[in-house]
């Protein structure tokens, strides 16, 4: 190829190294551990990409979460008395 020619899109995409499978994979791994840490309550900051910002969603899954567990609480407290 001659060095005045301009190489096409497709070419330039070609040359561009793209990052393998088990590397995606182990992103997104990563990506939804923060993500979970950030939805604990055990990170301050949202990881890059999170959609939920701000602190209405951040009520809004807390206030779910609290709702969950009145909605199970005591299905299991049931005290059994035996007298022996």
């Amino acid at each position: 190829m001659n060095p005045t020619e301009t190489k096409s899109e497709f070419e330039r995409l070609d040359a561009i190294p793209q990052p393998r499978p088990a590397q995606k994979l182990l992103k997104a791994g990563w990506w939804l551990i923060d993500s979970l840490d950030y939805l604990g309550g055990s990170r301050d900051t949202p990881p890059t990409g999170f959609p939920f910002r701000g602190n209405i969603w951040r009520g809004l899954w807390w206030g779910l979460l609290i709702g969950i567990i009145l909605l199970f609480c005591g299905q299991t407290s049931k005290f059994i008395y035996i007298d022996f």
